[in-house]
């Protein structure tokens, strides 16, 4: 009898303040959806397949629900809808885009934050840092999510530690997803990210990912800015070591990454210019299957599933790029990508190829933007000895991007 008036005593207060938690609840929240027609021409020279047209547009919807200050859900519909499907892997003898017809619950979980903590459950985006490891690859119409639980801690300003423990991929492509907790590579895998400043400018992140059946990562960034006058100077220094044990390509090895950058902006008003110069190695056999491949190594994407999945030979990237930024005209950009092996081939050489990259995009009305891209990849004869890079790629692409959101 003493229990039973014991756990009385212990619920009612319990169930006193779930009463008085939803009196004073006030729902609130917002809405988006997102339009996005885009064509994608795909042209690769002596390959055999014709020249790739995908008009495709991704229709996407979302809404957050914000029941107190500390709980709120998230919900979001992707469906990705071919309008001109002549690319593979929806014609057969077309070059391949990585746009199919689908259609997917892309994000929901619930997201509840106490004092400096802050818990997340359910399928989310997970970006971190440049997105170099770990990204949502939303260049491609169904972006990429992830099926887990991440904690994030913020007991200090200016430090962050995140833990997240993920159970399924959500890809781009319907190939490249798990289902939960199945035995497949990536379920079952923990990251571990901590960035801090140690100085006013500057910030450093330390990280440790564990991907299942695939590799260990472990690496340090540092980045800053040093204004002077009208200048604004950056850097980026990256160094990472990676133990590799890919169950599906059946590669075992260690390799080391690392990524230096020095860039310029300048703000003259209306007008600015900004620029920046760079060198990323991947060593031998580096991978980074999880990342936002199409950030790195150029627009073309040549190397794409080269650094996801076995990067035989290593990579170097030394690249410069140029821009101008101007609120009436939009922004124009330039970039040069010069590629090369840390190893020789075979049959000797280590030359990959260069690419030019270019880009205009403008804001055309309040909710609607306007993106014009090109990518020109010439590869080097020494390329063919690797049968990597080895043939010349062209790639250009027109988007609109409407978005319209509501709160209430």
């Amino acid at each position: 009898m003493r229990q039973l008036v014991s756990l009385l005593g212990i619920s009612i207060p319990l169930v006193s303040s779930a009463a008085g938690l939803f009196q004073n609840l006030k729902l609130h929240g917002n809405v988006f959806l997102d339009f996005r027609p885009r064509w994608e021409y795909v042209d690769i020279e002596n390959d055999g397949l014709k020249t790739a047209n995908a008009i495709t547009s991704r229709i996407q919807f979302g809404q957050n629900l914000q029941f107190s200050k500390q709980f709120s859900t998230y919900f979001e519909l992707t469906a990705v809808v071919p309008i001109y499907a002549h690319y593979s892997p929806l014609k057969e003898g077309y070059e391949f885009v990585a746009d199919e017809a689908d259609f997917r619950a892309t994000q929901y979980y619930i997201d509840y934050a106490w004092n400096w903590i802050n818990l997340k459950l359910g399928r989310q985006v997970i970006n971190l840092d440049n997105q170099r490891f770990i990204g949502s690859v939303n260049w491609r119409q169904m972006p990429q999510t992830f099926d887990a639980a991440r904690v994030d801690f913020s007991p200090y300003r200016g430090i962050r530690a995140t833990v997240a423990y993920i159970v399924s991929r959500q890809g781009v492509l319907k190939s490249l997803s798990t289902q939960p907790f199945d035995y497949k590579p990536f379920n079952h895998s923990w990251l571990v990210h901590l960035s801090f400043e140690p100085l006013k400018g500057v910030k450093t992140s330390l990280y440790s990912y564990n991907w299942k059946m695939n590799s260990d990562t472990y690496g340090v960034n540092i980045s800053g800015n040093l204004p002077y006058g009208g200048l604004k100077f950056g850097y980026w220094g990256e160094y990472a070591h990676q133990i590799v044990h890919n169950s599906n390509s059946g590669i075992w090895d260690t390799a080391n990454y690392y990524h230096l950058k020095l860039s310029l902006n300048t703000d003259w008003g209306n007008l600015k210019p900004f620029g920046a110069i760079g060198f990323e190695h991947l060593g031998k056999h580096f991978i980074t299957p999880l990342a936002t491949l199409h950030k790195f190594n150029g627009w073309a994407d040549v190397f794409l599933k080269y650094t996801a999945n076995t990067d035989t030979y290593g990579l170097n990237d030394a690249y410069v790029y140029a821009g101008i930024s101007h609120q009436r005209f939009g922004k124009f950009e330039a970039a040069f990508h010069r590629f090369t092996a840390p190893e020789d081939f075979p049959q000797g050489g280590n030359k990959f190829g260069n690419e030019v990259d270019l880009l205009w995009s403008k804001k055309v009305f309040k909710n609607t933007s306007l993106l014009v891209k090109y990518a020109k990849y010439n590869a080097d004869s020494e390329a063919s000895q690797a049968g990597v890079g080895d043939k010349d790629t062209t790639k250009f692409w027109v988007m609109l991007n409407f978005k319209f959101g509501a709160s209430f």
